[in-house]
């Protein structure tokens, strides 16, 4: 991954590439971000000389341009493109920094051999190289020569012992490429859109494989409670001579007092009366028994899961102001998820009344 470092605190890193195989190659001027200083003065960069660093070969005398009384530079490949950075821009470069022969920092040792990625801000100090860095193009490699005490003060890092304030550091960079901050910001959008959608994928084959596990497991479990079941409605149907019929999901129900009005439709807002016990006779719950408070008639949108699924299927097949018993297997009322006075995979009976039907609205 690219190291990425706001450019106003570049000098803080002091990054720069080995420039002893560049040779000057004038260019047209491209125009600069500001007027370049006029000063020439004809240093030689510092040559390595510390054992435990590679060795950088002395590149030949190059002629030093003054920015100001702390940073000027030297164009070393002077290459004919476009742009130069800008602030707000994000640009990568190689760079090595060195100081009394000694390296305090390589892009290419910290970054895998690949070029670092930097913001370009307002420069802040006059050491700051980003100065002369945005009289670049990508291409373009130079040397800088920066005032050491004007740099650690205003980055506020420790100054290695090897370092006096009077010492010169000097950089050595190559500008790989320059986006402005609308490609970058594009580039960001796209690359964050397919990693979200790569996100999306993942979460959707889990919850997929979860699904799947969860349906085998419930397989594995109905197989055995529903044959329980069935036992266990079968011998209270004979034992309360009761005859009810069954759907295809299980549900039984006794149709005690046909009403005349409409089938309610999926939509529809149901109104109900009802009484819920379970199969040995105990009464968990009534909106007609003053026992358990609450007497006023039950509402709920048919179809819409807002309720158990054998309520969802059973009123369906009521017309308005039927009444009827619906005999609910575990799996078409609360299932394994035990509630206030049913107990897991309990069998529930419901006596009911379809009082009123109001129809979904009309869009």
């Amino acid at each position: 991954m690219l190291q990425r470092i706001s450019l106003s605190i570049l000098a803080s890193f002091i990054a720069v590439n080995t420039m002893a195989q560049f040779k000057p190659q004038p260019k047209p001027a491209l125009g600069t971000p500001q007027a370049k200083p006029s000063t020439t003065t004809n240093v030689q960069p510092v040559k390595i000389m510390q054992a435990t660093q590679p060795k950088v070969a002395t590149p030949p005398a190059l002629s030093f341009k003054k920015i100001n009384a702390d940073l000027e530079y030297a164009l070393v490949v002077d290459k004919p493109t476009s742009p130069r950075p800008q602030e707000g821009d994000m640009i990568k470069l190689h760079m090595v920094s060195i100081c009394n022969g000694r390296y305090l920092y390589n892009t290419r040792t910290t970054n895998k051999n690949q070029p670092a990625e930097f913001s370009v801000n307002k420069p802040t100090f006059n050491a700051d190289v980003i100065r002369a860095i945005q009289f670049m193009t990508p291409g373009d490699s130079l040397v800088c020569l920066v005032n050491a005490g004007e740099m650690f003060k205003n980055t506020k890092n420790k100054m290695p012992d090897f370092v006096k304030p009077t010492d010169k550091i000097q950089y050595c960079i190559k500008l790989v490429s320059v986006k402005t901050k609308e490609q970058y910001q594009k580039e960001q959008q796209v690359k964050n859109a397919k990693s979200q959608a790569e996100m999306n994928k993942k979460m959707q084959a889990q919850m997929d494989k979860q699904r799947k596990e969860q349906e085998k497991k419930q397989a594995a479990e109905d197989a055995i409670l529903i044959p329980k079941e069935e036992a266990e409605l079968q011998a209270y149907f004979t034992k309360n001579n009761v005859s009810p019929k069954k759907t295809l999901s299980g549900l039984y129900y006794t149709l005690n007092e046909k009403g005349s009005g409409d089938l309610p439709i999926k939509g529809d807002t149901a109104v109900m009366n009802y009484s819920g016990r379970l199969l040995d006779g105990t009464a968990f719950d009534s909106n007609v028994d003053t026992a358990f408070h609450h007497t006023t008639p039950f509402e709920f949108p048919l179809g819409q899961g807002r309720v158990i699924k054998g309520w969802d299927e059973g009123v369906a097949l009521l017309p308005k102001g039927s009444k009827a018993t619906f005999y609910i297997p575990s799996r078409l009322g609360y299932g394994a998820n035990a509630q206030a006075k049913i107990p897991a995979n309990s069998i529930l009976i419901f006596d009911v009344e379809l009082k009123d039907i109001k129809p979904v609205p009309v869009k």
